[in-house]
């Protein structure tokens, strides 16, 4: 396994593989024992500043930050920018990240409702 930055637990995250379970294509409303939402859904994650971006999968939301795969490493502490449905684009760092999975740390605290019910 490939580490990319520091591992730290972030809205109850820690990227572990006993953490994650994989779910359907349609966003799924279960709440796990951290607190977060697990979802499957897509989004576009941009370095910040910067209008070009690439798509991603979301694993898991919470009101603090979210789990993500994407296509290639990021920095550690990247500042980065979510477009989420709901709530547009949303700005964070990338508090870790584990061969494909990430956590971004949002800069502020989301309503997770706003994406799973959208």
């Amino acid at each position: 396994m490939e580490h990319f930055g520091r591992l730290a637990t972030v809205g109850g995250m820690s990227g572990r593989d006993d953490d994650i379970r994989a779910l359907g294509s349609q966003p799924d409303k279960r709440r796990d024992l951290r607190g977060r939402d697990e979802v499957t859904m897509f989004a576009r994650l941009r370095l910040a500043g910067q209008a070009d971006g690439f798509d991603v999968s979301v694993r898991n939301v919470s009101g603090g930050g979210l789990m993500a795969e994407l296509p290639h490493p990021l920095a550690p502490d990247s500042a980065v920018e979510i477009e989420l449905a709901g709530l547009g684009w949303v700005a964070g760092r990338i508090a870790w990240q584990i061969d494909r999975r990430a956590g971004i740390a949002f800069d502020e605290l989301i309503d997770p409702a706003a994406i799973i019910h959208h």
